[in-house]
């Protein structure tokens, strides 16, 4: 044996023997990761239907089943978050700070989308000419509702961006890939929806596993780079391993790459012009995008601070 391999050797011991310490310390539940599935649903469906509204004004049905997808699943996701505190009293502090903390300004993006939503909704209900879906005040609440709604998805991203004890977490990236997964989700969302309506939208639906085709490969190209890219911390390497090889190899290489990108876009690229396989890229694509937020979340391992040999877990930086 070399010498060069018995060090190879010794360093792959303590990376192993450190992600076991790490393993499992810190992890969201089940009603975190929900939430991040229904706003990445609700605000990606939301900025879909603004998207519509303004280039193709005759498919008003994708932005009125916007509406009702988009503020409702957020509302869910949210009243999620608020049973998943551990003092739900406190709630009222997730406002303090917004120049510092983005779990703050997380909170008046979600008040800010919700609250538009239903008012741009009421106003596509209101029996008056001036609140109908061509007016400009319905196309203002339109692209208003439509902007939140992208930093809805966006802003969980850069709060687990700011948790420095987690590598795993800590990149630039993840925030790009909550977006494209939560768009994607949207879109799927609403072609289910619109399939199992029975509505004559048969060119909506065919624009919209469209544009899903290039959102699963780019989201794909994505969760490469992501993964390619956690290689400069132990505990990031120690995520990458969970996820490839390790307890979570299965919701990795089963949930997210086979039924949640493979599937789907080998249905969209060979049969969107079919009903049913379109039906099965959907619901594939969501159960994908829960697997998505599952293994971001629960792959989370800590970075240990390291001193004279004592590995001490740091906690994620309160905010």
């Amino acid at each position: 044996m070399t010498i060069e391999s018995a060090i190879v050797g010794v360093t792959q011991l303590k990376e192993s023997r450190m992600e076991e310490k790490l393993r499992g310390g810190f992890v969201f539940g089940w009603k975190v990761i929900a939430y991040l599935f229904l706003a990445g649903v609700g605000g990606g469906a939301a900025a879909v239907g603004a998207t519509f509204h303004l280039i193709l004004p005759d498919g008003q049905s994708i932005t009125l089943l916007s509406l009702i997808l988009g503020a409702p699943l957020v509302v869910v996701g949210c009243l999620l978050l608020f049973f998943d505190l551990g003092r739900p009293k406190a709630a009222f502090r997730a406002l303090s700070r917004p120049n510092q903390a983005w779990i703050a300004r997380g909170t008046i993006i979600l008040t800010v989308f919700i609250v538009f939503e239903a008012i741009q909704f009421t106003c596509w209900i209101w029996p008056f000419q001036w609140l109908t879906s061509d007016s400009s005040l319905f196309t203002l609440l339109n692209i208003v509702g439509g902007v939140f709604g992208v930093l809805t998805v966006l802003y969980t991203g850069f709060l687990f961006d700011t948790t420095r004890s987690i590598p795993f977490w800590s990149t630039p990236i993840l925030p790009l890939l909550f977006l494209i997964s939560g768009v994607s989700t949207g879109i799927l969302a609403l072609t289910l929806i619109l399939l199992l309506s029975g509505l004559p939208a048969h060119e909506e639906i065919s624009l919209l596993s469209q544009i899903d085709l290039f959102l699963v490969l780019f989201e794909g190209l994505i969760f490469f780079f992501y993964l390619h890219g956690m290689h400069e911390v132990t505990a990031a390497r120690a995520s990458v391993r969970r996820l490839v090889r390790g307890d979570l190899s299965t919701a990795f290489w089963g949930g997210v790459v086979l039924v949640g990108l493979v599937i789907p876009f080998l249905l969209e690229a060979f049969w969107a012009d079919r009903a049913l396989p379109v039906l099965l890229a959907c619901l594939c694509g969501l159960i994908g995008g829960i697997y998505v937020r599952y293994v971001v979340v629960t792959g989370a391992v800590k970075a240990p601070l390291s001193a004279e040999g004592v590995l001490i877990p740091l906690s994620p930086r309160p905010e």
